[in-house]
């Protein structure tokens, strides 16, 4: 019987009996639950970098460099992308298999591999 793919971009594959990313392949069977899952984006650093720079603006020798230093981490806070990941609850544990900042992506993928999980357990079921 030939397999059928649900979903294929870049380095993923979603088939019937298999969920590729990059070179590490998952069987469908071993998949209990899929989900979107928001990465956690790490800001503390930047929120101290942007103190440091506040409190530095009260020192005339370091005025202009406290400045810089607290626009650029107030900037980098507001510019910094949420990240979103194929989280996959399988017989061995939980991972998040495939990190992207588009959201979108990761949706599909993950519409792709309950499709797949769908297919294999109707085509496995005793009739």
């Amino acid at each position: 019987m030939q397999e059928i793919s649900f979903f294929e971009n870049k380095n993923v594959i979603v088939t019937q009996t298999r969920f590729i990313v990059a070179h590490k392949v998952v069987e469908i069977k071993n998949i209990l639950a899929v989900k979107t899952r928001s990465v956690r984006v790490y800001r503390a650093l930047k929120l101290v970098l942007a103190l440091i720079g506040f409190l530095l603006i009260f020192f005339n020798a370091w005025r202009i460099p406290g400045i810089i230093l607290f626009f650029v981490s107030i900037l980098s806070v507001y510019f910094t992308e949420e990240k979103y990941s194929v989280h996959l609850n399988t017989k061995s544990g939980e991972t998040d298999s495939l990190i992207s900042k588009d959201r979108d992506y990761i949706e599909q993928v993950v519409k792709a591999i309950n499709y797949a999980m769908w297919a294999y357990h109707l085509k496995t079921a005793p009739m």
